[in-house]
């Protein structure tokens, strides 16, 4: 199922960073840091709780292959993840997405709303 209205649901094949089955990775378009990503699952879901057993592996296959692609190109200290889960925080999209942050020994990492913190 997709969502018409839906970024995640109409990416740029062009973007993908890795696909599966059942998921994709795709550079942040508002990235805070180098190399930030997002991981979604193919079909339009809002939260990690009703994706399927099958969607979830795939989903943590693709975490982890982000991670060690990063690792390869921009060698980061270590990685924020977080899991963006329904509309707490005012979402522009409701579809479920997982962020990879990489963090870089002596720079900050500031979040914003949609980490639910006003700047």
């Amino acid at each position: 199922m997709t969502d018409n209205n839906c970024s995640y649901c109409n990416f740029d094949e062009y973007d993908v960073i890795a696909k599966n089955d059942f998921g994709v990775v795709l550079p942040e378009a508002n990235s805070l840091s180098k190399g930030h990503c997002v991981i979604i699952p193919l079909r339009h879901v809002s939260s990690f709780f009703e994706v399927t057993d099958k969607e979830r592996k795939s989903l943590m296959s693709l975490l982890e292959q982000a991670r060690n692609e990063l690792n390869i190109l921009h060698h980061p200290t270590g990685f924020h993840i977080g899991f963006n889960d329904g509309t707490v925080f005012g979402e522009s999209t409701t579809h479920l997405h997982i962020h990879i942050i990489p963090r870089y020994e002596n720079q900050s990492l500031v979040l914003d709303e949609r980490w639910g913190f006003n700047q």
